[in-house]
């Protein structure tokens, strides 16, 4: 089982936050017009800690959207081309553009950093 520090605990909370907030601020998922059930994050968290809170990079999907948008790269018989080809379509080639730019700046992630983005979660109602 693998341990997760102090630093993974606070990283879990705001995760945990930034789906919450999330789901309060859309109701439909930007693909289907279903309801929403989780924030997809365009940019992956893995590439990039300065955008695994942005708003700009989340995507509000249900969890088929969310399923078939994972599929893309693997194989597009789910139709995740298509689910990436409707958010493109929808915000945009100049925010794809900047989201691609933004996601390569690297920022210092420390207690501090998930603090901030703690008590930013709390004021937004």
């Amino acid at each position: 089982m693998k341990k997760v520090g102090a630093l993974g605990k606070l990283q879990k909370k705001c995760d945990t936050q930034m789906q919450i907030k999330n789901k309060k601020r859309h109701k439909k998922c930007e693909a289907c017009g279903g309801p929403n059930q989780v924030a997809h994050h365009w940019i992956e968290k893995s590439r990039s800690s300065n955008l695994r809170y942005n708003e700009d990079n989340l995507i509000p999907l249900c969890h088929s959207c969310h399923s078939k948008i994972h599929n893309v790269f693997g194989n597009n018989i789910m139709g995740g081309l298509n689910i990436a080809e409707i958010i493109i379509k929808k915000r945009g080639k100049k925010w794809k553009e900047r989201m691609e730019g933004e996601g390569r700046i690297t920022i210092k992630v420390n207690k501090a950093h998930y603090e901030k983005i703690l008590s930013e979660y709390e004021q937004i109602t």
